[in-house]
C-alpha cells in the first residue's frame, strides 16, 4: 500500500503512474479528500479536548467559590463537549477506514524501466538467458509426457476431490522436490531464512496484503472460522510482522518461503484445460523481503 506521505506531497507521481497504466485518477483523489477530511476530524477532536479540560478546570474554581449555578452550566458545557468529542473520534474512524480501502486498491508505482502500451505488442525484451534449443525432432507437450510415463493422475485425483487437482508421482514428483531443494538452496546461499508459512490465514490479515474483493472470488474460504486458504506464501510472509514497527537495523528481512498454494481458477478455461495448468493446489517457492522503501 503506498505511503501517506507520496499522496500528501507527490501525488502528481502517482497520477503519472496511472496515466502509464490507463487508469483514471478518481481513487487517488479520493483517498486526498478522505485524507483531508480525517485530518479535519483529527484537529476538531483536539480542538474539543483542549476546551473540554479548561472548562473542567473551571467547575473546580466554580465549586471552590461557592458558585453551584456557575458548577452546573460548566458541568453540562463539558458533557456537551464529551459527545461532541465521541461524534468526531467516530467520524475520524470511519474517514480512516474508507480512506484505507482505497488507498488499498491503487497499485504499487510501475519500475521506470517498465515499457508503456497498450497490449502484449508493446512489451521490450530485457534480456535473454541461454540459447532455445533447436530440437532435431518434433517436442511433446507436456501433458503428453506426462500420460506416457504415467507421472500424473487426474482422473483417481477427481474422483476424490474434483476437477483440477492430480496425484504426482513417480520420477515427476521426486524432480518437484529436487527443483524445491535446489531453489531453496540457492536463496539461502544469498542470504534468505527459510520460512514455512500457516497455509491459512484470518480475514483481518488477509486484507492487510491484498484488496479481497479482487482475491476472494480465487481463494477457498474456510467456514465457520473466517479462514483462507493462501494463494500463495507471499501473502503470510508479508503478514508476519503486522502490526509491529521494526528497527532499521535489522532490515533487510529475506525470506524464502515454501508452501502449497490453493486458488480455484473460476473460469480458467481453454488450452490449459489439459495437463496440470491453472490447477487448485501446487507448491510454489516466493521470496520476500521487507526494507525501507528507499532501498527496495
Amino acid at each position: 500500500m503506498l505511503s501517506m506521505e507520496l499522496f500528501r506531497n507527490d501525488a502528481d507521481k502517482i497520477r503519472a503512474d496511472h496515466d502509464k497504466r490507463g487508469i483514471t485518477h478518481e481513487r487517488i483523489d479520493k483517498v486526498i479528500e478522505l485524507d483531508q477530511l480525517w485530518r479535519n476530524a483529527l484537529k476538531d477532536m483536539e480542538d474539543g479536548r483542549r476546551e473540554r479540560n479548561q472548562a473542567a478546570r473551571g467547575i473546580a474554581d466554580a465549586k471552590k467559590s461557592g458558585d453551584m449555578d456557575s458548577a452546573n452550566s460548566i458541568m453540562a458545557q463539558v458533557k456537551d463537549l464529551g459527545e461532541r468529542i465521541a461524534a468526531l473520534d467516530e467520524k475520524a474512524n470511519s474517514l480512516l477506514e474508507e480512506r484505507d480501502v482505497i488507498r488499498m486498491r491503487i497499485p504499487n508505482l510501475l519500475h521506470d524501466a517498465v515499457p508503456v502500451g497498450d497490449d502484449e505488442g508493446g512489451n521490450t525484451q530485457h534480456s535473454i538467458h541461454g540459447q532455445k534449443p533447436d530440437f532435431s525432432f518434433e517436442p511433446r507437450t507436456h501433458n503428453e509426457i506426462i500420460e506416457m510415463n504415467k507421472w500424473v493422475d487426474l482422473e483417481r485425483a477427481a474422483k476424490i476431490a474434483g476437477s483440477r487437482f492430480f496425484f504426482l508421482k513417480g520420477d515427476l514428483a521426486r524432480l518437484e522436490l529436487a527443483l524445491q531443494s535446489y531453489a531453496v538452496d540457492f536463496l539461502i546461499d544469498r542470504g534468505f531464512t527459510l520460512v514455512q508459512p500457516p497455509v491459512m490465514m484470518n480475514r483481518d490479515a488477509y486484507e492487510g496484503v491484498t484488496d479481497l474483493s479482487d482475491f476472494e472470488t480465487v481463494m477457498y474460504g474456510i467456514t465457520p472460522d473466517p479462514l483462507y486458504m493462501i494463494a500463495t506464501s507471499e501473502h503470510p510472509l508479508t503478514s508476519m510482522y503486522m502490526d509491529e514497527v521494526l528497527e532499521p537495523s535489522i532490515l533487510p528481512i529475506k525470506m524464502v518461503g515454501v508452501s502449497p498454494c490453493f486458488r480455484r481458477e473460476v473460469g480458467a478455461h481453454g488450452l490449459s484445460d489439459r495437463g496440470i495448468w491453472r490447477v487448485h493446489q501446487f507448491t510454489k517457492i516466493e521470496q520476500v523481503v521487507i526494507t525501507h522503501p528507499d532501498d527496495s
